[in-house]
């Protein structure tokens, strides 16, 4: 309406020259501009909200990382006191300097806090109280004393972030407009990653979309021979199905985004808890255990973000995107070398490298080829029509119809990474990267690390085995022994793992476990073990909205693949115990959903949910080591059909079909009923 108006006005035939350019240009500009908002309806910003949203954009546009804001962690718009560092300030420094501003206005509000009315003599107690409102309690000034937080700016990474953007964005949006997915989102690697196609978090997260593992292995292929989290393109993907996942699991674009670092079952026990999915109410109210700072205030980043990233010239003056990537694919028909196929597309290292950025250091070391399968990524001057001859012209000693198998090495008591590197005559950045490892200071006794193929040619102790599996499912004519022997681990661990009475009784399909799960404990290089607390919290399954928690009256929520056996046994009870506390009869068996009472006299609650939350990340992390999702499905139950027999036809675990229908009761869908049903591709080799 508003541009029908303006054209309305004006009578272009008798605009002439530049009367006429300005006019295009005025009417390009408008346009533009009303691109700029945001969807106030999908990404709305409660008035509650907006100093949070302002902190960010402060943030974000007016320090650099050589300054940041000493503030209220929970009122962000009392900022206390703007600190510069000199560049090159060490971090050591740094943290010196903080902890001296933190307590000097901690001191502050605490005389506050015991002097709420009293006439102020000193012009740092009336700074500080200024910036409070009027008639603030000497309570809410001693509470203010314990949330003293600092933050460090961020105006110069945002400003060549916008700069990094124009690679990407063109790509980002049009994967996103194919997934049926607001534009707005695309401005969501400002807050992840800077537009940093290889950043790289200390919590284990990696690339544009900063991944972690866990959630990453369900859409991409994560090992040491590809790692599709450093690669933007397929990332992006992964990004908008798990961003249209959390959409469907919390119903609103602010939770969804929320639970893009929250975890989807995160915010489901918000919604829960505040009764609703008013992201303002949330954010004030909701107390959960791990909804910390960050938490907090992910979608008020983002707002900041996305409008920055509408307007940049408002805050940086005028900028130039970089220009999108252009790419060109090749699908390679076999194995083939690294330098194999730069020598037969004529590019250098460098560029091969940053064309191919999911290629892991196996690859460039020549101990892995490039896989079967791979889509390589090639200049854009290379002629489509070329490629088949360049691949035929590569070497026979360059490529293969197999893979080169992995060689291992079992740490023993004693090792250290550093002392297994000087055996076999590698580096240890090399056993780091290979491996996957967060540290070179955390290994296991039992562990099996890989090792780069130059390891062959040194002592023994190394030599050829499949991937380290951590379970093993029973076959027809299994033998205990025979498994062991074959797992490489003694009968008596199995036993003791499996809590097995008779070693001569297996049944087909019996899950073992062969050893235990390294994703879960770590230990250290002196075999010192690692509190796994610790090892747990960070692998939370941050994309399964399912509620693994103990409620507050000591009960739990069933979920897929548990039985009494399970439970009883992480809470060190026998299974008689349950029923009776529960009510069930021998014969009873579990429904997905149903609530039990639970009995924490021997096991606390928190060990509880460990050990519950390491099970389903083990299941899980067995599933997306072969498979992953490459998009969904909407399908309707006919006359007949269940969901079981769906997951059934499409080869997906029922637990994951409950993760992409977490608002459904699966004991009650019947005909007629939709659901979303992710389809699966089984990874390469």
């Amino acid at each position: 309406m508003i541009l029908v108006g303006l054209f309305g006005r004006f009578n272009m035939k008798k605009i002439q020259g530049k009367s006429r350019v300005l006019l295009a240009t005025f009417m390009l500009g408008l346009i533009s501009n009303l691109s700029l908002a945001r969807d106030p309806q999908a990404f709305p910003l409660p008035d509650t909200l907006k100093p949070d949203v302002n902190f960010w954009l402060k943030v974000y546009t007016e320090v650099t990382t050589t300054e940041g804001f000493i503030h209220d962690n929970q009122h962000l718009n009392i900022i206390y006191e703007r600190v510069s560092f000199k560049p090159g300030t060490s971090y050591k420094t740094r943290q010196k300097v903080i902890k001296q501003k933190k307590k000097y206005y901690s001191t502050a509000l605490e005389y506050l806090a015991a002097n709420p009315r009293k006439r102020l003599e000193k012009a740092h107690h009336r700074h500080v109280k200024a910036l409070w409102p009027e008639g603030t309690t000497g309570s809410e000034f001693k509470s203010a004393a314990e949330r003293l937080r600092f933050q460090l700016g961020q105006a110069d990474r945002f400003k060549q972030g916008i700069i990094r953007s124009g690679r990407w964005l063109p790509f980002i949006r049009e994967e996103f407009k194919r997934l049926d997915l607001p534009d707005e989102l695309a401005a969501l690697p400002h807050v992840e990653s800077s537009f940093i196609s290889d950043a790289r978090s200390h919590a284990g997260a990696a690339g544009l979309w900063q991944f972690t593992r866990s959630t990453g292995r369900r859409f991409m292929r994560i090992d040491h021979v590809v790692d599709e989290r450093l690669d933007p393109f397929l990332a992006t993907r992964a990004a908008g199905l798990l961003l249209k996942n959390n959409h469907k699991i919390t119903g609103t674009w602010p939770l969804a985004l929320t639970a893009y670092n929250h975890g989807a079952a995160g915010m489901r026990r918000a919604i829960k808890a505040t009764g609703g999915t008013d992201i303002a109410k949330i954010v004030r109210e909701y107390k959960g255990r791990t909804f910390g700072f960050a938490s907090r205030n992910f979608y008020n980043a983002f707002v900041a973000a996305h409008d920055i990233d509408q307007q940049p010239a408002k805050y940086f003056g005028q900028l130039q995107r970089e220009k999108p990537m252009v790419i060109q694919e090749v699908q390679l028909p076999s194995y083939y070398t690294a330098q194999g196929l730069m020598t037969a597309f004529g590019v250098k290292n460098n560029l091969f490298k940053s064309l191919n950025p999911a290629l892991q250091p196996t690859i460039w070391s020549n101990d892995k080829y490039v896989p079967k399968g791979y889509k390589l990524r090639v200049p854009k001057n290379v002629q489509p029509a070329n490629t088949k001859q360049l691949i035929a012209s590569i070497p026979k000693d360059e490529w293969s119809l197999e893979q080169k198998p992995d060689v291992s090495y079992k740490v023993k008591r004693g090792d250290s990474l550093s002392k297994i590197a000087r055996r076999f005559k590698v580096k240890t950045h090399e056993l780091v990267a290979l491996n996957g490892l967060r540290s070179q200071h955390k290994i296991r006794i039992g562990q099996v690390l890989k090792l780069p193929n130059v390891a062959k040619k040194q002592l023994k102790g190394a030599h050829p085995v499949e991937p380290e599996a951590v379970f093993y499912t029973v076959k027809k004519g299994d033998r205990l022994s025979a498994i062991a022997k074959k797992a490489g681990v003694s009968e008596a661990n199995m036993l003791s793992l499996n809590k097995l009475k008779n070693k001569n009784y297996l049944y087909v399909g019996q899950t073992l476990r062969l050893r235990p799960d390294p994703d879960v404990l770590s230990v250290a290089a002196n075999a010192k073990v690692l509190n796994p607390k610790e090892a747990v919290k960070e692998n939370i399954l941050r994309a399964d909205p399912s509620n693994y928690r103990v409620d507050r009256d000591g009960s739990i929520e069933v979920q897929s693949d548990e039985t009494l056996g399970h439970l009883s046994d992480w809470l060190s009870l026998k299974t008689m115990a349950l029923r009776q506390l529960n009510n069930l009869s021998a014969k009873s068996q579990l429904d997905v959903g149903q609530r039990l009472k639970l009995d924490f006299s021997r096991v606390g609650r928190r060990e509880f949910e460990e050990k519950r939350l390491a099970y389903h990340k083990n299941v899980q992390d067995r599933f997306f080591k072969q498979f992953h999702v490459v998009k969904t499905e909407t399908l309707t139950l006919k006359e007949g059909d269940s969901a079981w027999l769906l997951a059934q036809r499409y080869r997906v675990p029922m637990w994951l079909l409950r993760q992409y229908n977490s608002t459904l009761n699966f004991n009650l869908v019947g005909t007629g009923t939709t659901l979303t049903v992710p389809q699966v591709k089984k990874q390469p080799n």
